[in-house]
């Protein structure tokens, strides 16, 4: 079994409810390394939205534009 037919076999077990619970532990994540690390907190905000764009381009795009 290769490492994606296993990963597809997992995701299938998982509904709307877990992927929404799994994005709220990963900024809460964020959030305790910011207290944790200061240094984390001293980025300007603009690299912050850039970085958030460039990460949700491609769910963006193959969820609203592509077509199936």
């Amino acid at each position: 079994m290769s490492f994606k037919s296993w990963a597809e076999s997992r995701m299938r077990k998982l509904d709307w409810m877990d992927l929404a619970l799994m994005k709220l532990g990963c900024v809460t994540f964020g959030v305790l390394l910011a207290t944790l690390i200061p240094e984390l907190t001293g980025f300007n905000p603009i690299w912050l939205v850039a970085l958030f764009l460039v990460l949700e381009l491609r769910p963006f795009y193959r969820g609203y534009i592509k077509k199936h």
